[in-house]
């Protein structure tokens, strides 16, 4: 089938009725009964490992075992933690924790964690939402007796405690503020076998001067990351994925004349740097209205006799998209006909609500994501296949931390080993 055909394919799909949809994925699974069961019990297996290694947890892990992501509490941490690396001055600082943690019911976690630092987080916490609320703790001897405290030692101080621990627990969630630093960071944590993909925050241009300094921001860390090389012996060197919507205040399908003639160079001229580095460079996947703009534009550039030569180019696809599984067909047949091996990061997808919530306000018939997780699992088991099967043509990626995906995929691979996984680091 030709790249048109699966063109055509794809934009029928996009909004394709969900139960239909399932009961097309549902013909084409993957494994057998048997080989199922082998792989639940094998992703048991995994689970297990890692909670046995308590030794080897960082202080992320001490804190999503304590604060939940299904918590207020915990929700509220984590967008803390991230934000504050970003609020350059003290005042918004203190607006977006009285926000975050002011209404949070912190008391409920004092002492019940195994790690002193956070259970002394906690009580940090529990400090900082009394002096953000001092007029609603009356009646409580503990409460009473954080009160007077609070005014012997200060509100800037016990603010500042917190700043400090939150931008510390940020620090798991952000590898670096740079890419100098990310890479200083990356190359103490890295282990035989190992390499990194760095992602910079930071996308959705908002005028062309944030489009200008998004694009000299990746041109700067693509030439750093060159510059770093293959190092401790590992056997590829670390990559670069880019958003396209940080290279033009307009990249919509609705623009696309005009992301041909902005985003397009752009995105050649960072190509052509990656090449002269031999490093990987990843289209990353974004809202599902961008996708086949996307698509448009990697397809030149795989075309590109400037860019021959260079297996670096790479696609990132989402499994909760309907048409997941035809865009790695698509890839499938690009690589074929340009003679390219093209490095696939499948993942499951990070715009769902935005996706959702898109569709409702527009009244459209259906949804181009899946609405249930274990349709995008078996999505992403089906598409994980296409890619194992696709030989020569892709270099498959999988990004996951789902424990079944993991054990799903090294059954399907056979004993292969020309394939990675990814872990985020954020």
């Amino acid at each position: 089938m030709g790249l048109e055909n699966i063109r055509n394919n794809l934009r029928a799909a996009k909004l394709k009725d969900e139960r239909v949809a399932v009961d097309d994925l549902l013909v084409q699974v993957p494994q057998s009964v048997e080989m199922r069961a082998a792989c639940k019990a094998q992703a048991a297996a995994i689970v297990l490992g890692a909670r046995l290694r308590r030794d080897r947890r960082g202080t992320l892990d001490a804190f999503l075992e304590e604060f939940g992501l299904g918590t207020e509490e915990g929700v509220a941490l984590m967008c803390l933690a991230e934000a504050l690396l970003r609020i350059p001055d003290s005042n918004t600082a203190d607006l977006l924790i009285a926000e975050k943690i002011g209404d949070a019911d912190w008391a409920r976690h004092l002492g019940q964690a195994d790690s002193l630092f956070v259970n002394a987080s906690t009580f940090g916490l529990m400090l900082t939402g009394q002096v953000i609320k001092l007029d609603s703790a009356t009646g409580a001897d503990l409460i009473g007796w954080l009160s007077r405290l609070i005014n012997r030692v200060g509100e800037p101080i016990i603010r500042s405690a917190l700043k400090t621990g939150m931008r510390a627990l940020g620090g798991e969630f952000v590898t670096g503020r740079t890419i100098e630093e990310a890479l200083s960071v990356g190359a103490r944590m890295m282990r035989p076998g190992q390499t990194y993909s760095f992602d910079m925050l930071g996308e959705g241009a908002r005028s062309e001067h944030q489009a200008q300094h998004h694009f000299n921001a990746y041109a700067h860390a693509i030439a750093q990351v060159g510059a770093q090389g293959i190092v401790h012996g590992f056997d590829r060197a670390p990559s670069i994925s880019v958003k396209l919507s940080a290279l033009d205040p307009r990249y919509t399908i609705g623009q696309r004349a005009r992301v041909m003639t902005h985003v397009l160079p752009r995105l050649r001229d960072l190509a052509l740097i990656a090449k002269g580095h031999d490093i990987g460079l990843t289209i990353d996947a974004e809202e599902s209205d961008r996708l086949e703009l996307s698509l448009e534009l990697f397809e030149v550039l795989a075309h590109d006799h400037g860019l021959s030569g260079w297996h670096g180019l790479g696609l990132a696809v989402q499994a909760y998209q309907k048409r997941a599984v035809l865009v790695i067909d698509w890839v499938d047949q690009l690589a074929r006909d340009t003679g390219r091996r093209i490095p696939v990061r499948l993942v499951k997808g990070a715009y769902w609500d935005g996706e959702i919530k898109s569709a409702q306000m527009r009244g459209l018939a259906d949804f181009p994501v899946y609405t249930r997780k274990s349709a995008t699992d078996l999505s992403y088991l089906i598409a994980a296949r296409r890619m194992l099967d696709a030989g020569a043509s892709i270099e498959p990626q999988f990004a996951t931390h789902n424990a079944h995906t993991l054990a799903s995929i090294m059954d399907m691979a056979k004993g292969r080993n020309d394939f990675e996984f990814q872990r985020l680091h954020g």
